[in-house]
C-alpha cells in the first residue's frame, strides 16, 4: 500500500513538473511565435530568432498618429530592415532590400524625400520587349536591345525619392541586398509609408 501511494504520489508531482516546465519554454519564447501569430509587443518581436530573416512586419497603435510633419525613417543596412518613427517611436518596422555588393550599394547618410509618385517607372533599369512578349530581363537602358525589342523601365509603385536616383518604393524583397541601390519594401509598408510620409520627411540609410 505503502509502495503504491508513493508511485502515485510520485506520478503528481512529475507530471505538476512536466505541466510547469511547458508553461515555462512556452511563457519565454517571443509571444508572436508562441502564438503562431505577430504579437502587439514590439519587443517580442524583435526578439525572435528569425527576425533578421522574416519578411513579416510589425506596426504598432501608434502609427494612426502619423503624419508628414512628425515622421521619419530609418533604412538599416545590416539588418535589411527599416523603421517609420513618429514622435520619436517606433510605429512600423518592415523588411527591406538596399543595393548589393559592389558599386550599387544604397548610401548612408540624412537624407529627404524630393519627390512622391504613387505610379513611377524607372527610367534606367527595366526589361526589353517584344509586344507583350519580354526578351531580357534586368538590363538598363543604355544596354543594346536585341533586334525588334525596346526598352521598358521597372515599376516602382509607391516612389519616393530621397538621393538623387535612389529612392524608396514597393519592389521584390529579398533578405539580403540586391537592388541597384534603391530601397524596395513589400506591397503593404510601402502603401502605408507612402500615405505617412511627406515631400521633406527625413530618410536615415545607416
Amino acid at each position: 500500500m505503502t509502495s503504491l501511494r508513493h508511485k502515485l504520489l510520485t506520478s503528481c508531482i512529475l507530471g505538476l513538473c512536466f505541466s510547469s516546465c511547458q508553461q515555462l519554454q512556452v511563457a519565454h519564447l517571443p509571444a508572436h511565435v508562441a502564438a503562431g501569430k505577430l504579437d502587439t509587443s514590439y519587443e517580442a518581436f524583435i526578439a525572435s530568432p528569425n527576425y533578421r530573416q522574416t519578411r513579416d512586419f510589425w506596426r504598432g497603435s501608434t502609427i494612426e498618429q502619423t503624419d508628414q510633419a512628425n515622421s521619419y525613417v530609418v533604412i538599416l543596412l545590416k539588418e535589411q530592415r527599416g523603421r517609420l518613427y513618429i514622435n520619436k517611436q517606433i510605429a512600423m518596422d518592415f523588411p527591406a532590400c538596399t543595393g548589393r555588393d559592389g558599386n550599387k550599394e544604397t548610401p548612408e547618410g540624412s537624407y529627404r524625400i524630393t519627390q512622391k509618385l504613387q505610379k513611377h517607372t524607372s527610367n534606367l533599369y527595366g526589361s526589353f520587349v517584344d509586344g507583350d512578349k519580354t526578351v531580357k530581363h534586368a538590363v538598363r537602358v543604355s544596354h543594346r536591345a536585341p533586334k525588334g525589342s525596346k526598352f521598358k523601365g521597372a515599376p516602382m509603385p509607391y516612389w519616393m525619392r530621397f538621393n538623387g536616383a535612389i529612392g524608396m518604393h514597393e519592389g521584390r524583397v529579398y533578405r539580403e541586398g540586391s537592388s541597384n541601390g534603391c530601397v524596395r519594401i513589400p506591397p503593404e509598408p510601402a502603401k502605408i509609408l507612402y500615405s505617412k510620409l511627406g515631400v521633406g520627411s527625413r530618410v536615415i540609410v545607416r
